[in-house]
């Protein structure tokens, strides 16, 4: 069996057996019903003796012995049998005849019942199955670090995690039925026609043989016509979603032809790929007919031959002609199920293959609760995929500093934020949090510390009041209320119609970008961390709105070492330490004015923003400092 085969059915395995209560009671249903259908033919056997006129039971006494015994049992012979323990001899044909209507009806009855109960089971366990694997997927995903959503599409993601979990369990139902009464029914008829004749049993088995054969030959293809069309499926919902989260973008450019053109061309790709799985999928179907067609009348050319060598009772040829024709439906139904376990495994292979991703970034044993002394960057490289973003990068991150981090775009100050966050892990060098390396540090409780404000912020769609709290527990209505006044959105969130209770809107659209921001702020700051890290917070905003944050943030980073991300130098150039990169590389680092006397990168950045402009930012900024004093 080859690995990833195995591998994709011990997955299914696994999250199917915390439910092997429910399983085995499926695999003793199943085989009630199995003998269910296996008697219901056999029940009615003595009526072909009535309908032939050859009834000739003899009523059963105390003394009589069987007529036939299990070791004799055959199609020739099982009316007999069957008239004998029912004691029909004792009665007229009209009370035989609705006797034995009245058992297959209340065997039906029992098979219907059972199978309703069985098929709730069934769900039960297939959707659970669904719900436990889909969990552990997402559990798994959320393990992953940054480096693997930077190189999968989102829609990508979703489509595994929705389409490819489902599909591990789909036919889980049919599956296990079709596994447990098709092979039963097999047995029994197949040991009736063996008891009956030997010759007609071969060619049964021939058959058989060519099912399996055919159902083996289409599976590789159908496996890999499976896989295919979940990779177009993930390919387009990645696609949509990128269309409508850029839905302004969209129609600003008035681009909506364009998309529905894209979109056409993706569909017609797809066409090919849903045409190729319905020809290897279905394709079992017309051969199976074929097959079956030539073996049912195969199988009534050689049972009337046997019929008139007098190897075969007139019963018994009518039994044989309906259980050869019977036996072939669970044979071919084994085959068609083979095939549904295909389409299962490619879905499993794929979720397999998410969970066999390592995260690139493992959590150390040590607990952290707060920073004490410093971060120290040493000597600090990192590379994308061997193209060097950061090179020897040396800094100190004092308890209680603003550090500020300046330089050109693509200088690589988000890069140096994501490290510090342990997004990523150096590629040279080391970062310690007190004098212990970051590796060693549990992660969930380093990444604590941290309070993150992002150039632009998303928020959920969701009230404010759950956007502000996000992840954390045990914040109160109170921390709630702090947080916002800190951040300068109280006021503006108790004006709006339901106060805290608003939903902001898919990633926060029913609020403006300085509103937004500000609540952002509140996020980060509700659970009051001693580290921050606003990453360019006020760049993308108005005038109006880059003061009010501007002047939220100002009030955040009292008493809290901050590492700000600045676009506008105006905001920073009252930091305890300022960062220059450039190239990946720290130019210098020290205070405004120190920076202005030596540092020509430093100087090029403050002329191209402030000389430039009139020096109209720095009068701004000496405007904010006296509003906030």
């Amino acid at each position: 069996m080859p690995r990833t085969f195995r591998n994709s059915l011990d997955l299914i395995f696994n999250y199917v057996r915390p439910y092997w209560k429910q399983v085995a009671v499926l695999v003793v249903f199943f085989g009630v019903v199995s003998l269910i259908v296996a008697m219901q033919p056999l029940v009615m056997a003595p009526i072909l003796d009535i309908a032939l006129g050859e009834s000739s039971f003899e009523p059963r006494t105390p003394d009589s012995q069987p007529p036939v015994t299990l070791t004799d049992l055959d199609l020739n012979n099982v009316d007999q049998f069957v008239a004998y323990y029912l004691n029909l001899g004792s009665m007229d044909a009209w009370t035989i005849v609705l006797l034995l209507a009245a058992i297959y009806f209340s065997l039906s009855l029992i098979q219907a019942v059972i199978e309703f109960v069985s098929f709730q089971l069934t769900v039960r366990v297939r959707v659970r199955a669904f719900r436990d694997l889909q969990r552990d997927l997402f559990k798994h995903l959320m393990s992953l670090s940054f480096d693997f959503f930077n190189y999968q599409k989102t829609g990508e993601i979703l489509s595994r995690l929705e389409k490819d979990t489902q599909g591990s369990v789909k036919s889980l139902a049919e599956a296990i039925r079709t596994l447990i009464v098709s092979p039963t029914m097999i047995f029994f008829y197949g040991f009736m026609l063996v008891r009956t004749n030997l010759r007609l049993t071969l060619l049964v088995t021939v058959i058989a043989t060519v099912q399996w054969f055919i159902a083996r030959l289409l599976s590789g293809a159908v496996r890999q016509r499976v896989i295919d069309q979940f990779d177009v499926f993930a390919e387009a919902s990645a696609y949509l979603q990128e269309v409508f989260q850029n839905i302004r973008v969209v129609k600003s450019f008035v681009a909506e032809r364009f998309e529905v053109t894209r979109f056409e061309e993706l569909i017609e790709r797809m066409l090919p790929i849903h045409f190729r799985f319905a020809i290897y999928k279905h394709l079992q179907e017309p051969l199976t007919v074929v097959v079956n067609g030539l073996a049912n009348v195969t199988i009534l050319l050689l049972a009337t031959w046997e019929l008139f060598q007098g190897t075969l009772t007139i019963e018994g040829f009518v039994l044989f002609l309906y259980l050869g024709r019977a036996i072939i439906l669970p044979i071919t139904q084994l085959a068609q199920v083979y095939l549904e376990i295909q389409t299962m495994m490619a879905s499993a292979e794929r979720v397999e293959g998410l969970f066999q991703l390592p995260s690139s970034i493992t959590s150390g044993a040590e607990m952290v609760v707060n920073l004490k002394d410093a971060i120290q960057l040493s000597n600090v490289g990192f590379s994308y995929e061997d193209e060097p973003v950061l090179q020897n990068v040396n800094v100190e991150i004092k308890r209680g500093q603003v550090v500020a981090l300046v330089g050109p775009s693509g200088a690589g100050k988000s890069t140096m934020t994501d490290l510090l966050m342990r997004f990523y892990d150096p590629t040279e060098g080391k970062i310690t949090l007190d004098g212990i390396n970051l590796k060693e540090l549990d992660v969930k409780s380093y990444r604590s510390l941290f309070g993150v404000v992002a150039q632009e912020n998303l928020l959920f769609n969701a009230p404010i009041e759950d956007n502000i709290t996000y992840g954390r527990d045990g914040i109160t209505q109170e921390n709630i209320r702090e947080a916002a006044l800190v951040a300068n959105a109280d006021e503006f969130i108790r004006e709006l119609p339901k106060g805290y209770e608003t939903l902001v809107g898919d990633r926060g659209i029913r609020v403006s970008g300085g509103q937004r921001q500000r609540i952002a702020i509140a996020r980060a700051i509700v659970h009051r961390p001693p580290i921050l890290i606003l990453d360019e917070a006020t760049s993308a905003l108005d005038t109006e709105s880059e003061r009010q944050v501007q002047a939220a943030i100002d009030r955040v980073i009292e008493d809290t070492t901050a590492i700000v991300i600045a676009h506008r130098l105006s905001t920073v150039i009252h930091a305890d330490k300022i960062v220059v990169l450039e190239a990946g590389k720290v130019v210098d680092q020290g205070k405004h004015e120190e920076l202005l006397g030596r540092c020509a990168l430093y100087q090029h950045l403050v002329e191209l923003q402030f000389h430039l402009n009139g020096s109209d930012e720095i009068s701004e900024t000496e405007k904010l400092e006296e509003s906030t004093e």
